[in-house]
Formats: C-alpha cells, structure tokens, sequence
C-alpha cells in the first residue's frame, strides 16, 4: 500500500486563526482524504510554533503566563480544525515536554559533530516574522525606518548566539534544485529562492538567542534559547517519535523512502524549508522530503489582508453563514496554489449558488424528483444498447475518473474539482437534452429508464469524487440516493451494475441558493 506524510506548518499562536490558516489546513486535509478515498495510508499532522518573543509579548499584554497564553490559542485553533471538519492524525505543540527534550537533544548532536559555532549576532530583527535581516534585504519608508519584506518594522540587534554552517552547503542546496526541480511546487518557488538568496551567496545562519526567555535551553549553554527554525522544523520528526522509545512511526512515515512526505504551506517560509531544512536533515543522515507545496497567498480586493485595514478574513463567520461545506468548496475551487488568491464575500457567493446549488444540488434534486414521479423511486436496471449521447456520459464517467486520479497523484485539487464540475454539468445537460417528461409521456420506457440508470451512477461517482470536500453534503446525497458506503468506494465506481433496482429516497434541498 502506498503511504503519504503530509504536514501543514505549524502556527504560530500570537492570535486567532484567520482565512490563510483555514486554506492551508483544509488544502492538506482535502489532500489527504483524496489520497485515502484511492488507496493510501495516510498521516495527517498540523499543530503549533508555540515559542519566541512575539508570544513572550503578547501573553505580557494579556496579563498571563506565555504557557497560559498558548494553551488558550491552541483551543481556538482546534475549535476551528473541528468546525471545518479538518481530519488529522496528529497535533503537534512545541511546548511539549517530548518535543523539547528531543529538539535539545538534535542541538547537542549538531554541537557535538561540529556543524555549529559561537559567536556574535549583530543586525536587523523582525519580532512578528521571527527573522533576521541584513541592511540590502530591508525596505527603508518615508519615515525613515526599516522594514520587512511583509512590512513590520525591524529593530537592530546585536548579541551571542550559535551559528550553524549553512554557507558550507551552498553549492549542495544549489545542486539539489538544479537537478530536482520536481522538489518544489510551483517550480516558480524554486527560481524565486534562487534568484534571491541562493545567487546571494548562503551565509551561516543564528540559531540561538540570549535575550529570548520563552524559548528551550540549551543543554550545555542554558543561557541560550534554541532559536526558532531549529525548534519548528523538527516538529516534523518529533511528532513521529523520532529519537524517542517509540520511533515506530518515524520509521513508517519517514525513515521508509517509499513513503511519500509532503511538505504544505505558505510562501514566505519556503525558504526555511527548501533551504535550512534540506541541510539539518542532511547533517542529521536523514531523507529529505519528496514534495514541497508552497502556495501563494489569501488577498482581498482591498490587497493584503492586515488589521490596520479591517480586511482580515475570518472563516469562522463564514462558516457560520454558509456551513462548513460551502468554506472548503471554495477555497478549494477558486484559491490557487501558483499565485495569491483574492476573496471576496461577491464572488463565494456566486461559486455557492453556482456551483453548489445549480449545479451539485440541483442535479440531485431534479433525480430524486423524477424517480419519484417516472419509476416509484426505483433506479430500473438498464436495457442496452444507449442512445449516442448516453454512451457519451458514460464514457465522460470513465474517463473523468481516470482523470481525477492522475490530478490527486499530481496534488492539482483545482482540476479535480474542474473535471467533476464538468461531469456534473454534461449529465445536466443530457437531462435538458433527453427530455425526461416527453419520454415518459411518450412510455418510451427502455430510454427513460437508461436515461435515470445512467444519472443515478454519475451522482454516484460525482458524489464519491466530491466527499473529501463536501464532508457534510455527501452525507445527506448518500442518504437521499441511499448509497451504502461501499457504493462509494473507488474500486467501485465502474460497477454500474450497483444501481440495478436501486430504491431510492425522498428528497430535500441541499445547498439554498444565498441573495447577494
């Protein structure tokens, strides 16, 4: 059986979760049930970077403990994970007794093989972005100060810290890409990276911090805090046990080569994971991951979304209005991974009535209405030969489905949906077309009752190919259509013969259309 790892990053807790935490978690999880629903074993992890500054600062503000603070964000995260029905197998929080003791550990080993040195840090911090700066990086504004790439101010800083050996690997890090560009998705991640800090040169990189105190020691040098991008990236490893008394997971999901390991998440920290994280795991004689999935950002129409712009996106309130169902559909369908992805309230709403109602729960709907009103309910078994454009659905069927595994073996979650849709909307059309009611008027009854046989089983694999977003709304279809879980597998899905007299039940909207 294949098997796949697939990760998110891990969050940073300084706030709520917001519409770029829920596209990134709901892409893997959809990710991950695709990969399941064909035949894989899949292990699932998101969770958070619960150290740093930033945290030390915001719990000072809110008047609690920094360990307070995160307990209580890692309830808000978790409440959102369950609202959008997000299936993982693992949660990983940095605070973690394990994690801490296996991260010093990892420290020590990199100490002790001489892969880092001491010495003194002298340059520009961004506390929000946890990253240093050089002067040629900074954007200087009016005003006259510095700032980050994403606009947070930097401050100048100067103190001790241990720096590991990146510069040696440059010419490593600069192979690997130019030989294996598959590594990163989009590829235009790869020529990004290079041109920008490869082409630099790699200098070697502070992994440590004397004035953090919210942070895990260092063993041999308990006044230095383990810097960030040590502590987070190996939340990968620690969530499986690795250098633990059960490493039984790691060996599964990471140290087997066949194991695909998937690597999710935003652009701005893709160079923590195709650069810095390719080199630990080298120094640590380890696999690196098969895939990197770097997707560009959630904007409004108003451009990025900030605070100061009241433009932030919170899909909690989305939920609320439209359901679960509805968030994931479109996030889904519209956000793509190879650029930034604007949402606005106008446009959800146009794929919700669109998509969802005309065309998913609509083709349910008319059905369900003519089985009532044609066969009693009854998909009767089908009479062959089909009429031209039947055979033409069911030649759609097939190859949609042939389709859509390709497009999950690729992670192109957008041409799932496309190609489903496009099912969807022929077998709409062979109803408009075949005209059901003359036919029935008619008692033309072999074609009426190929006609419905052949509909039943196009839900039948729309439905299927649709759960792994559709969560709640697949549910309530199989309960209409009466569909047992086996006829949902996707070994199954070329067996029409299924459907020969299939009684099925009544039927109430799925999706209500929503005015603007």
């Amino acid at each position: 059986m294949r098997r796949l790892y697939i990760t998110t990053p891990i969050y940073y807790p300084s706030g709520k979760p917001h519409i770029g935490h829920a596209y990134t978690t709901t892409l893997a999880d959809v990710i991950a049930r695709y990969k399941k629903l064909i035949g894989c074993d899949v292990f699932f992890l998101t969770g958070m970077d619960e150290h740093g500054q930033k945290i030390e600062e915001a719990a000072k503000k809110a008047n609690v403990s920094p360990q307070k603070f995160v307990d209580d964000i890692a309830l808000v995260f978790k409440d959102l994970w369950k609202r959008l029905d997000i299936d993982y197998q693992g949660f990983i929080r940095t605070t973690s007794p394990i994690h801490e003791k296996v991260v010093q550990e990892v420290f020590e080993q990199f100490l002790n093989d001489g892969y880092l040195y001491l010495d003194k840090w002298k340059g520009l911090y961004c506390v929000s972005c946890e990253e240093n700066y050089t002067l040629t990086q900074a954007t200087k504004k009016e005003d006259g100060k510095l700032y980050c790439r994403v606009g947070h101010q930097l401050s100048e800083k100067e103190e001790e810290s241990y720096f590991f050996k990146m510069s040696k690997y440059e010419n490593w890090i600069k192979d690997l890409y130019a030989n294996n560009q598959s590594l990163i998705y989009p590829i235009s991640r790869v020529h990004e990276l290079t041109n920008s800090f490869l082409n630099e040169g790699l200098t070697d990189l502070s992994v440590s911090r004397t004035s953090l105190t919210w942070g895990i020691p260092v063993i041999s040098n308990p006044k230095h805090k383990i810097y960030v991008w040590i502590d987070a990236l190996l939340n990968y490893l620690t969530a499986l046990g690795y250098k633990t008394s059960d490493d039984s997971l790691f060996k599964k999901y990471w140290h087997d080569e066949q194991c695909e390991v998937v690597h999710l998440m935003s652009k701005e920290i893709t160079r923590f994971h195709c650069i810095y994280w390719p080199i630990m795991l080298k120094c640590l004689n380890l696999r690196l991951p098969s895939k990197v999935i770097s997707h560009g950002w959630i904007i409004t129409d108003q451009g990025k979304m900030s605070k100061s712009l009241g433009n932030v996106i919170d899909p909690i309130a989305y939920i609320e209005e439209f359901g679960p169902d509805a968030l994931r559909y479109y996030l889904m369908a519209e956000i793509s991974i190879e650029k930034d992805g604007v949402f606005t309230r106008e446009s959800f709403i146009n794929v919700y009535n669109n998509d969802l109602a005309n065309i998913y729960g609509n083709l349910v709907s008319r059905f369900l209405g003519m089985t009532s009103k044609y066969t009693n309910n009854i998909v009767c078994k089908a009479n062959k030969p089909f009429t031209k454009p039947q055979q033409a659905i069911v030649d759609l069927i097939k190859s949609t489905i042939a389709s859509v595994h390709n497009f999950i073996d690729a992670y192109d979650i957008k041409e799932v949906l496309a190609a489903t849709k496009h099912l969807a909307c022929e077998v709409n059309k062979l109803i408009q077309d075949a005209k059901p009611w003359t036919l029935f008027a008619n008692k033309e009854t072999e074609e009426l009752n190929n006609l419905l046989f052949i509909v039943a089983n196009a839900i039948r694999v729309i439905t299927t190919l649709l759960q792994p977003i559709l969560t709640n709304a697949t549910k309530i279809i199989c309960d209409q259509m009466n569909f047992k879980p086996t006829d949902i597998l996707w070994d199954n899905l070329l067996e029409f013969d299924i459907l020969n007299n299939h009684k099925v039940n009544g039927s109430t909207p799925i999706f209500l259309r929503k005015e603007k």
